[in-house]
């Protein structure tokens, strides 16, 4: 690898932050149609419960990298809503799973059309199919690494 300038440091720093800042603005758009004041992390779960409906509270914490005591809370504040409920697992009835009810899948609904808005917003800043395509490599590429670099 060469090496790294400053110049390239100090700009990515100033785009990074005006990323953040934007895709700030484009989620607290859509953390406007959830007027139950759901946070992140109770929109994680409800959409991984959405996407493995067979999955238990212990898979839910690993997949997420929550602590147990952060998702019982979070898994206890659903439950209030009544978006969420748990349920004994049919695939190790030793375990508790996890149930979207209608009103946690209509959330889910709504979360997911809010996050192709997003989507949408920000790819159309380019102009073509291959902009997208390196763009998202690239941003996957640091993705990995992060994660990588902080487990």
């Amino acid at each position: 690898m060469d090496e790294i300038k400053q110049e390239q440091i100090d700009l990515m720093s100033k785009l990074m932050y005006n990323i953040y800042k934007q895709y700030k603005n484009y989620q607290s758009d859509a953390e406007s149609l959830f007027p139950e004041g759901i946070t992140s992390t109770e929109l994680s779960i409800i959409q991984i419960v959405n996407e493995r409906p067979e999955i238990i509270i212990k898979e839910v914490s690993e997949y997420l990298e929550l602590p147990g005591s952060t998702l019982t809370s979070a898994i206890d504040r659903l439950e209030q809503k009544k978006l969420i409920r748990r349920i004994v697992s049919q695939r190790n009835r030793r375990s508790l799973g996890l149930e979207l009810t209608d009103a946690g899948r209509e959330i889910n609904v709504i979360h997911e059309k809010a996050e192709q808005k997003i989507g949408r917003r920000i790819l159309s800043r380019f102009d073509n199919s291959e902009d997208r395509e390196t763009f998202l490599r690239l941003l996957g590429v640091l993705a990995t690494e992060i994660k990588e670099e902080n487990n």
